[in-house]
Parts: structure tokens; C-alpha cells; sequence
């Protein structure tokens, strides 16, 4: 089960950053995780930079470039091996494969609706015999897909992926974030 947290978030424009930032942002992290447990800090600073990073370790200047990356590094940082356990061979390689095709549809958000499709309908195979793209839970490759998704015109997302999107987001206390940020997907509310 996930441990839930209570976040301090103070959000920043960097001098680099051209696109607008949602000046609700703060307020929409504060609500998702009001009443919970622990507590963690997080300063969201929107910078021009052609993939998402983080900095593991500040004072030394360790990027961690990539959603796939940061997703791995925090699973084994914060020990969340419910979501990804390199203990589990065979899940781990499921995992990593499929975190292989959300970068690869990551990068090619901009490509042509046939490119993006063709992506789109492998990862959607993976759904055929679970309700998650690894297995029968929630893995740091469904949270990957979920926010890839969350960026492409909705129009482009086969029915299937947008069901699997919609009940992945709606039924899994992990996916709070990204609900609160979903302005498409049915029943969601902002």
C-alpha cells in the first residue's frame, strides 16, 4: 500500500521558462493530499528544458533527466517496491520495457498521428490480459503512460487507452496529482 504524504509546495518561473504557468498550481498540489500522514517538501520551478529533470542531489549537481529515470530513482530511494521491484526480475524487465515505449512516445509527441497511434496500440496490448500495464497493480509504468497520456490531444488516445487512463486515475491514490491537473478525462473533476 502507498504511504501517503502531506507536501509543502512553493512553485517558481525560472527566467528561461516561455510558457505560461498556472497560477492555481500550489493550490491544486495543497488540496490533493490535505489530511494525509507524513510530510515532504517540493519546489516546482517550470524551465525550458526538453525533457523533465530533477536534482537528486543538489549541493552536487546530480540530474536525473527523464520521467522514466525519476520514476526508478525515486522507487528505489523511497523503497516503493510495490511499484517497482528489481528484486522481481522478470516484472522489473516488463516494467523497464514498457517505461522503453512511453519514452519513445514521450519524444515523439510532436510526430504524426499514425507514429503516435502505432506506439499507442503496442502499449495498449499490454492491457489485454490485466487492468495494469505490468501485471494486476499499479507500477511506476502505469504513472509514466498516465502522464504521458495526460499531455497528447485526447483525440489521438485509442478507447481502450482511455479507459485504462480514466480507471487508473480515478481508483489509485498514486494518480492524485494527475487528477488534479486532468482537465479531459470524464468524471474528473479539477
Amino acid at each position: 500500500m502507498a504511504r501517503r504524504v502531506n507536501c509543502l509546495i512553493k512553485v517558481f518561473s525560472h527566467s528561461t521558462n516561455t510558457k505560461e504557468v498556472d497560477s492555481n498550481i500550489t493550490n491544486k498540489l495543497l488540496r490533493v493530499n490535505k489530511g494525509e500522514t507524513d510530510y515532504c517538501g517540493i519546489n516546482l520551478i517550470y524551465k525550458d528544458t526538453p525533457a523533465p529533470y530533477f536534482m537528486a542531489c543538489p549541493g552536487r549537481q546530480v540530474a536525473v533527466s527523464g520521467l522514466s529515470n525519476i520514476l526508478r530513482y525515486i522507487a528505489r530511494d523511497r523503497r516503493y517496491t510495490s511499484l517497482y521491484n528489481e528484486e522481481e526480475l522478470q516484472s522489473a524487465a516488463l516494467i523497464d520495457e514498457i517505461l522503453s515505449l512511453t519514452d519513445s512516445l514521450e519524444q515523439r509527441v510532436n510526430a504524426s498521428a499514425s507514429e503516435v497511434g502505432q506506439i499507442l496500440n503496442n502499449l495498449s496490448s499490454y492491457l489485454k490480459s490485466s487492468p495494469y500495464l505490468a501485471g494486476d497493480s499499479i507500477s511506476i509504468a502505469d504513472i509514466a503512460l498516465c502522464c504521458t497520456l495526460a499531455t497528447l490531444d485526447s483525440k489521438l488516445i485509442p478507447n481502450s487507452l482511455r479507459s485504462y487512463l480514466t480507471n487508473t486515475v480515478r481508483s489509485n491514490y498514486e494518480m492524485k496529482v494527475l487528477k488534479a491537473f486532468l482537465n479531459w478525462i470524464p468524471g474528473t473533476v479539477n
